[in-house]
């Protein structure tokens, strides 16, 4: 690549004191002041060169003047929960910075989260769901704060995207390493034993555009450190792994088409970790029944249960439809009831839990199908399937409050036994998605 012209651009990047900032000088200061501790709790002061006191005002400079630094880029203000079509779904969470912002695009759809999503399906053949936790500043240290409150136990595999930021501050490396020790601490203590936890290199700042090239040298070099110190990290870890990535990606990619490559290679080793016997996912039983009933009520303010809704009514109908069914509907698990927050081919009514089959269908992260209950000795006696409207065939799939808690679901029925194919799971969860993003809009 040839030296891009903001090497000279405005003053010193191109000046005596970038060309000391990429010099060879092997001295070393000694930082008084802060320390870190070590696990002896002994201090250990740092050590800073020269070079890295120089690079580090001059980086910070560029960063927030100059027109080619990324951080003037839109970052994607969608949701951050996507997915690719498809049944069983494998849930995936995406924490960090870097080329997990999406930078450069529009939509979540264009980034890496999306990317991924469609890389991973395209490997398993099933359906994924990836949740992203992201923001353009985020460290090690503020990585830990934004999952405190994330379930981790949803989730079949973690994906931590960090360190770019410390990069770009030169951060010492004891430093860097008590950080990312702190958060894969964490993350795994919170995590099923199942899940994976994959950490993601930190790729190269020379690969940016317009990013100048004496500047990136010095990152660059301090990013190599930093690496190697996490794989270090990583392999006294069980259950944790460092991707390998191609070492000239871009930590901050240009366009869509980059986030797909950082999406293939992602996927190709997610995919390997996934343990295709998984269960689905742990039960609501198993799930914190306070913490799901606070979702249900928070969801219940942006759309009160008592409103009507005519785009709720219209998706039910829409499903009903697709299906060929004669009743379809929106339920809601309260913490004794069900209720039909809309229906179609039904009059809406209020079902005991222990008579509901969506409360069977938010026990599980994918669909939940009865294909003739009348045979069914476990269902033969609920009211609708005994009663009016003669229920024989049921499907359903889980609907989620906006932090993951399965609060309800959409569910087609028939009066008649039915066949229900993977087809008909994939276009199901597609229909319950949209039926989510309608009740976690805010009512106008």
């Amino acid at each position: 690549m040839a030296e891009h012209a903001a090497d000279g651009r405005g003053s010193c990047l191109g000046s005596d004191p970038a060309e000391s900032v990429d010099g060879d000088r092997r001295s070393t200061v000694v930082v008084s002041g802060p320390v870190l501790r070590g696990p002896d709790a002994h201090e250990v002061r740092m050590i800073v060169s020269p070079r890295h006191l120089i690079a580090r005002p001059l980086i910070g400079w560029w960063l927030s003047t100059s027109a080619a630094s990324w951080r003037r880029h839109d970052m994607p203000a969608d949701s951050p929960h996507v997915n690719a079509r498809g049944a069983d779904p494998d849930r995936v969470l995406l924490a960090g910075d870097g080329a997990a912002t999406g930078r450069a695009v529009l939509t979540r759809d264009l980034g890496l989260p999306a990317s991924l999503a469609r890389a991973l399906t395209g490997r398993t053949g099933r359906a994924t769901d990836v949740d992203a936790v992201v923001t353009g500043d985020m460290t090690a240290d503020s990585c830990l704060s934004a999952l405190a409150d994330v379930d981790l136990e949803r989730f079949d595999v973690v994906v931590l995207m960090v360190g770019a930021n410390e990069a770009l501050a030169l951060t010492p490396v004891p430093a860097w390493e008590e950080a990312l020790g702190t958060l894969l601490d964490d993350v795994a203590g919170r995590s099923p034993a199942a899940t994976r936890i994959l950490v993601l290199p930190i790729a190269s700042f020379g690969a940016v555009p317009g990013f100048p090239r004496s500047l990136a040298r010095v990152v660059d070099r301090h990013v190599r450190t930093m690496n190697e110190a996490t794989s270090a990290l990583v392999a006294r870890l069980p259950g944790v792994e460092v991707v390998p990535v191609d070492a000239s990606a871009a930590s901050e990619p240009e366009g869509s088409s980059a986030y797909r490559r950082w999406a293939e290679a992602i996927a190709v080793r997610v995919s390997a970790s996934l343990d295709p016997a998984r269960a689905a996912a742990r039960s609501t039983e198993e799930d914190d029944e306070r913490r799901r009933q606070e979702a249900l009520l928070a969801l219940a303010d942006r759309r009160p249960v008592t409103e009507e809704d005519a785009g709720l009514d219209a998706l039910a109908e829409r499903a009903r439809q697709a299906f060929g069914t004669s009743i379809a509907a929106v339920t809601l698990v309260e913490s004794d009831v069900q209720v039909m927050r809309a229906a179609r081919g039904i009059d809406p009514v209020v079902l005991p839990r222990d008579e509901a089959f969506c409360d069977l269908t938010i026990r599980r992260a994918s669909h939940f199908v009865v294909e003739d209950a009348s045979l069914d000795s476990r269902y033969a006696d609920y009211s609708i399937v005994a009663g009016d409207p003669g229920v024989r065939f049921y499907a359903g799939y889980p609907i989620e409050s906006p932090d993951g808690h399965r609060v309800g679901a959409l569910c087609i029925m028939d009066t008649e036994p039915r066949r229900f194919t993977p087809h008909d799971a994939a276009l199901l969860r597609s229909m319950a998605e949209g039926v989510q993003a309608h009740l976690w809009r805010d009512r106008d």
